[in-house]
């Protein structure tokens, strides 16, 4: 119950007009607050905050979007619930009763942001002094940087000189730690001083989505100096493979156009917002990862890579496919000519954009020099050696990780290029991942399978509604659940991927009478089963709400679960009839099947579908 206490508590905590205020202009109508939706493209203010009713809550009566202060944080900010209640009790001052091991690194949080705050303000009122200022400053206007741009990504200028923030705190202790920590001073060991980490740079601070700074990245300011640029170390804060320069500005044109555009550094970034391109962010110096695939896959549908040379574009075509490719997101490559950079293009007006247009997709431009060497290869076994060896490399770089409806596609797409069939390309994916078998042999011995019957959107949604319940009140919905489980046994079979990572950490406990408080749920499950989890909670609160009791809730959801696996598992044995080729072991198998699903028109389902 502690969840739900704390939840309780941070809601009334929350001033969600002052919330939304951070991200959204808002204006006072009446006794309700007007403006534009973030959540979609809004020329007309149709998004409108409501706080004189018991609980406080937005609603856009244009594209439908409503919710609380959890909500808001969830959608807009991208956190899952645990992320977002953590963040709201650390807003209000609140500390989580079930949290309390926590405490600790909480307050180290707070004194590294305060830290990170008060150095971006010192590094920005350096940048109008004289000295390392007019440096910075001509260093800003050699590349055209605007006024608004300095301001809305917080340039400043670290001086050149060992002392100017170490001074500043050297008579305080725990200051002085807490700068050791962020990275903006370092300690000698033989001596025990103190000393800057920055100097004679131009800082761009690193924010996190609600435009904190959390880091910095420092261009030097004298071309002797070495390295070009240095960032600041790894934090409780800051963490490069989860973090995108420009995120912060760049989140809401990201979402309108669905589509986010990664370049390689900060000030191609500032330029490109400049030119109107606001939908641009920067990996920091890193490759890209998987968490910043998460986060991007979070918000768009469509990424578009964009680098400077033939090598280097296929070298990020390769990272992409490995990054991206097992993830609901579309992966474009744009190269740019020879001697280009994102900022100079941005800067001639329409090119850059021009260039976005016509980036082609990953696997095509993976596949585009293979496939002039498959037409151009005269024999069929010199086509076959091609082909297995490039999707062979595909495999490697997590082809043979796709599943669901977007393998086919991928698949479909590869053999057109390839000049050659989905059988092939599936034998060779196949062979690859088993062992002691040929791709040779494979291709001429692998019948092409059936396709395996389409799981029902329907059987998705009975299974989530079902997972929802259970979140929202584990207590009540394991007492349900354990009287249920002897009539269920097919309560441990999920089709759903996500709902299955979610079912594996609750129902055992739910089973046995211990529950689990939905942030230990959280803390278990990796993206994107614990952003779903977070949505399905409040999903959870509405369903017991719309039947009057949880106990109602899970017999109802719990009785649509059990009939759309009956018909799953129908369909099932229909496929696996339909797999058998000899005419006699077919009907033998077809006998058995009959006698199967008549059983289970009395009976619960025992029948596992495929995962």
């Amino acid at each position: 119950m502690s969840d739900r206490v704390d939840i309780e508590r941070v809601r009334e905590a929350t001033d969600l007009v002052a919330l939304i205020s951070t991200y959204v202009p808002l204006q006072p109508k009446g006794r309700e607050w007007l403006g534009l939706c973030p959540f979609h493209e809004d020329n007309k203010p149709s998004f409108t905050v409501v706080t004189h009713k018991q609980n406080a809550f937005y609603k856009c009566h244009a594209c439908g979007a409503s919710g609380d202060c959890y909500k808001f944080v969830q959608e807009y900010l991208r956190k899952d619930f645990g992320e977002s209640l953590r963040y709201l009790a650390d807003k209000a001052g609140i500390t989580l009763s079930n949290n309390l091991q926590e405490t600790s690194s909480s307050e180290s949080k707070t004194k590294l942001r305060a830290a990170m705050k008060w150095a971006s303000e010192l590094f920005v009122t350096e940048l109008s002094k004289d000295g390392a200022g007019k440096v910075a400053t001509s260093a800003i206007a050699s590349r055209d940087f605007n006024e608004t741009s300095v301001h809305d990504f917080l340039i400043g200028v670290a001086p050149d000189g060992w002392t100017f923030l170490s001074d500043r705190v050297r008579d305080d202790k725990n200051r002085t730690a807490t700068c050791i920590a962020a990275g903006l001073v370092r300690k000698k060991e033989e001596s025990g001083r103190i000393y800057d980490t920055f100097r004679n740079r131009l800082m761009f601070p690193i924010c996190d989505e609600s435009g904190s700074p959390i880091g910095f990245g420092a261009r030097r300011l004298d071309e002797n100096d070495e390295p070009k640029y240095i960032n600041s170390p790894e934090t409780p804060l800051f963490q490069k493979s989860k973090t995108l320069y420009g995120l912060h500005l760049a989140n809401r044109t990201i979402r309108e156009r669905n589509c986010a555009v990664i370049v390689e550094g900060y000030t191609d970034v500032v330029a490109c917002h400049q030119a109107g391109l606001t939908n641009v962010v920067a990996t920091l110096g890193t490759s890209l990862t998987k968490d910043h695939a998460t986060i991007l896959s979070r918000i768009c549908d469509e990424v578009i890579l964009v680098f400077d040379g033939d090598e280097a574009g296929q070298r990020a075509a390769d990272r992409a496919l490995e990054v991206f490719i097992t993830r609901p997101i579309d992966v474009r490559i744009c190269v740019l000519p020879a001697g280009q950079d994102p900022a100079d293009l941005a800067s001639a007006g329409d090119t850059l954009q021009q260039h976005l247009d016509s980036a082609c997709d990953a696997i095509t431009y993976k596949l585009q020099n293979l496939e002039e060497q498959v037409q151009t290869t005269d024999t069929l076994s010199g086509r076959q050696k091609i082909i297995e060896s490039c999707i062979e490399n595909l495999a490697t770089l997590g082809l043979s990780k796709l599943d669901g409806v977007r393998r086919p596609l991928i698949l479909e797409k590869i053999a057109a290029l390839l000049g050659t069939t989905m059988q092939q390309v599936e034998s060779i994916l196949s062979a690859h991942s088993t062992p002691n078998m040929s791709p040779k042999n494979a291709i001429q011995t692998d019948p092409a399978p059936l396709p395996c019957p389409t799981v029902s959107k329907s059987r998705v949604l009975a299974e989530r509604e079902f997972i929802a319940v259970c979140l929202y009140d584990p207590t009540e919905s394991s007492a349900a659940l354990r009287e249920e489980h002897k009539n269920h046994p097919e309560l441990n079979t999920f089709i759903d991927p996500d709902c299955a990572s979610i079912a594996n950490i609750i129902m055992p406990a739910l089973l046995a009478g211990t529950p689990h408080a939905m942030q230990d749920t959280l803390s278990e499950l990796d993206d994107p089963a614990r952003m779903l989890a977070s949505s399905l909670f409040f999903d959870g609160q509405r369903l017991c709400e719309e039947t009057g009791s949880v106990m109602l809730a899970i017999t109802t959801t719990l009785h649509a679960f059990n009939e759309k696996l009956k018909n799953q598992s129908i369909n099932n044995q229909v496929h696996q009839v339909k797999q058998v080729v000899d005419p006699e072991k077919r009907a033998e198998a077809a006998q058995l099947a009959l006698e199967s699903m008549r059983q289970q028109k009395t009976t619960g389902c025992t029948s596992k579908p495929p995962m």
